[in-house]
């Protein structure tokens, strides 16, 4: 494993907007203060896919207060390339480009979806079929392209007011979490709705640590590790992260929180086969943390394996649904645990626009469950108390939004 630090190192590199402050301060120029732009992108993943091929086109930023003959639009950036979210998780970012920026404020970002790949090859060693898709964990290697809503096509904006001050560092992380931005619909097609967490990477620190299985002591590559904070019977998923699986950091995990804040941490793999062949899967584990104010933080997790059963069901919703743009519908499934009232995961999905109803089925480790139907603009619906009690026993809930 890398040491502390080397790793606070990685992170202090992967922002994804990285604000230097080079302009001003002496001298008589009337040329206005700069500051330099570097971009690069990382992921809150998902074990559900092999693969998620994103292209990214360009990325602007925007102020307020320009001359009448100027949009207040800034092009920063001009990759032109397809990304793998899924490989870009603890501390691992890629890079999308630099610019020189006016030393002022700045109220948005906007990230442009490509429509036409990069000329490279992806996992499977194949040039990439679409700009933006996915590979499926399905044994098969399925791949499915990922269609983008019209309303995106202008560009993904996110509010997020910055400041270039001349002649100081200011960092910001732009998280793209796959987990909720890949939607499937009813009809087995699979939509990019992209969900982006602008977060100031100055006012954060790095919590991090290893995954084990508590029978065998071997890491536990692949599990979905997150941050939540409860109030009273809600979660809310802060950060998430996958364990890696690359050789000599199997199991490791890493991520940005916010100093002096008191965090959930819940562990959580969807592996059906353990260490040793046995057909189970790891019950999730949580446990306090408060994030100190400086220097990292390192936290111990062990997985337990156990059996597991199968809540399934079907989400109605009532009015009108645009066929070109569904709703996206969270279920999400919550557990008591020791260190209160989390969420183990969750699916987005769209329903089918003729039918109007969604099914779903997920393997679950044994426990009892509140699934949550959640969707904008709409009232949660929620099935409470889903027992899994036995090994391979299916209880099927039904909502309405």
């Amino acid at each position: 494993m890398r040491s502390i630090k080397a790793r606070h190192i990685v992170w202090a590199l992967i922002p994804v907007i990285l604000i230097f402050g080079c302009g001003g301060g002496g001298g008589e120029s009337s040329s206005p203060a700069t500051g330099t732009l570097s971009l690069s992108l990382t992921d809150a993943s998902t074990t559900e896919y092999r693969a998620i091929y994103v292209t990214v086109d360009k990325v602007l930023v925007h102020k307020d207060g320009v001359s009448s003959g100027n949009s207040g639009w800034f092009t920063v950036a001009t990759p032109g390339q397809t990304y793998n979210l899924i490989k870009l998780v603890n501390g691992i970012s890629a890079i999308l480009g630099e610019s020189e920026l006016e030393a002022d404020r700045y109220q948005q970002i906007r990230l442009m979806i490509g429509s036409e790949p990069e000329s490279a090859t992806n996992i499977l060693g194949a040039p990439h079929p679409y700009a933006n898709y996915v590979i499926l964990n399905d044994g098969a290697d399925t791949v499915k392209e990922l269609k983008i809503p019209s309303g995106f096509r202008s560009g993904l904006k996110l509010v997020h007011s910055f400041m270039v001050p001349a002649g100081t560092v200011v960092e910001l992380v732009l998280d793209f979490d796959a987990c909720r931005s890949v939607v499937r619909t009813g009809s087995g097609r699979y939509r990019l709705k992209p969900r982006i967490k602008v977060l100031e990477a100055k006012d954060k620190s790095v919590v991090y640590g290893v995954v084990t299985d508590t029978g065998t002591g071997l890491p536990v590559t692949g599990a979905l590790v997150s941050a939540q904070i409860s109030d009273g019977l809600s979660a809310s998923v802060v950060r998430s992260t996958l364990t890696s699986d690359d050789p000599g950091e199997e199991g490791y995990f890493s991520m940005l929180l916010s100093p002096g804040q008191e965090y959930q941490i819940v562990a959580y793999a969807d592996q059906k086969v353990g260490p040793d062949g046995s057909k189970a899967m790891y019950s999730p584990a949580c446990g306090w943390i408060t994030v100190p104010d400086h220097g990292p933080t390192k936290v111990y997790v062990s997985l337990l394996q156990t059996d597991f059963g199968t809540i399934s069901g079907n989400v109605s919703l009532n009015g009108t649904i645009d066929p070109d743009n569904p709703p996206v519908v969270h279920i999400q499934f919550y557990r008591m645990m020791d260190c209160g009232y989390v969420e183990i995961t969750s699916l987005p999905m769209s329903p089918d626009t003729e039918t109007q109803t969604l099914e779903f089925s997920i393997d679950l480790p044994l426990g009892t469950y509140d699934v949550v139907a959640t969707s904008d603009g709409l009232t949660p619906d929620t099935a409470p108390s889903a027992e899994l009690s036995s090994a391979g026993e299916e209880v099927h809930v039904d909502l309405s939004l």
